[in-house]
């Protein structure tokens, strides 16, 4: 069988990107051809700059639709689609792999209204006009493989998709145990993209709490220097802007030298690195807001290691027993830092969370989530629709 992958291309490497080549490696170990259809994510202008100034991720969206609607997948039996937009390409056959929307149109709305200056009657029609369109395309999808209940409920609220069309794919971690389990633990720490919603700003606010432990914040995104930037100011004693990670992002672009003491900032580090101080986690914080997937989660239950995040984190807390493989707690720096704390204190409590959290992740192997994505792939290439 030859199978479409219908991607659009950011030019970025590493989280959804390494999973679907394991998925693309499995499909060719299966013996199935691969096909990608990718088109730019973003393209040269195709509106006059003052209407694109209105609503420039509008503008952006719809013409990433567009490129889709515009790309020839006639060659191949299946088509898989993956991130927004590429559910648009034309194709009797169609699977998505479903883990999110272009969520400034849906859920994020109200959010996003709040911190991105645009219009607010201008953003409420983009919206309409968003979902009525990504609607259209997911009538032509025969079946969603979605990652969790966060995101179940999203495509049964917004786009009336009905729950027999979808079923639960849960992917596994991508960082792996590099070294020894009787590695010291020394440190909390936190991995994530700084941008939007990922509020690592607050982890950085949890720290100057006090952890009783260093802390680390590993990962890149836009946000990156605006991090560092209040970390420095905290660190300084300057007054701050209170809880930073819910107003409207600053585009600071200076790089500042922050202490690494209560928090040390990497960056984005490459795969060695990253499982070396998962290796060395006491416990891993996840502060980011109704996330899709709690992939974070996972690759610190891969290393034994207990997890904090917040109540408001979606797919995240869909993970976590509270009081058995991690805490569940308020989006708030002393809740954060309370909960480290109770964990870094009692080594004897982190040892339990620990073994809890290798058992947990014991659950999820890269076997199962391959025969489910194999098992959805057949299914939509017949042509049947599941039920």
């Amino acid at each position: 069988m030859k199978v479409g992958i219908a991607k659009p291309e950011w030019g970025i490497t590493g989280g959804f990107e390494t999973h679907l080549d394991r998925l693309i490696a499995h499909l060719r170990r299966e013996g199935h051809q691969v096909q990608m259809l990718t088109t730019p994510a973003r393209s040269p202008d195709s509106v006059d700059a003052l209407t694109r100034a209105q609503h420039p991720s509008f503008f952006d969206y719809v013409g990433l639709v567009h490129r889709f609607e515009q790309l020839d997948a006639r060659d191949v039996d299946v088509v898989v689609t993956t991130q927004p937009g590429s559910w648009a390409i034309d194709h009797p056959h169609k699977l998505a792999l479903f883990y999110h929307h272009e969520r400034i149109f849906y859920d994020l709305a109200e959010r996003y209204q709040g911190v991105s200056g645009i219009d607010a009657d201008v953003h409420t029609e983009a919206c309409l006009l968003v979902r009525e369109l990504d609607s259209r395309h997911f009538g032509t999808i025969s079946h969603f493989l979605v990652p969790s209940e966060t995101v179940t409920n999203r495509l049964v609220e917004f786009s009336g998709i009905d729950r027999s069309r979808m079923s639960l794919y849960l992917a596994c971690a991508n960082a792996e145990p590099r070294t020894a389990a009787t590695q010291r633990r020394d440190r909390v720490l936190c991995v994530s993209r700084n941008e939007f919603t990922k509020r690592t700003q607050l982890f950085v606010a949890a720290a100057h709490e006090g952890f009783n432990a260093s802390a680390t914040l590993i990962g890149g995104g836009g946000q990156l220097p605006t991090v560092r930037r209040y970390a420095a100011e905290l660190s300084s004693g300057v007054p701050v802007e209170p809880a930073p990670w819910d107003a409207q992002p600053a585009s600071e672009r200076v790089e500042v030298t922050v202490p690494d003491d209560p928090v040390q900032i990497l960056g984005r580090v490459d795969d060695d690195v990253l499982a070396e101080n998962y290796s060395r986690a006491i416990c891993v914080v996840a502060p980011a807001y109704d996330e899709d997937y709690g992939l974070t989660v996972l690759e610190a239950f891969a290393f034994g290691t207990p997890v904090v995040v917040c109540s408001d984190g979606g797919g995240l807390v869909e993970f976590v027993e509270h009081g058995r493989d991690g805490f569940v707690v308020d989006p708030e720096p002393d809740a954060i830092a309370d909960a480290v704390c109770s964990i870094v204190d009692d080594p004897e409590l982190a040892r339990r969370m620990g073994a809890a959290a290798l058992q947990s992740h014991s659950r999820y192997t890269w076997d199962q989530a391959y025969l489910r994505f194999s098992e959805a792939v057949e299914i939509v290439a017949s042509g049947a629709r599941t039920a």
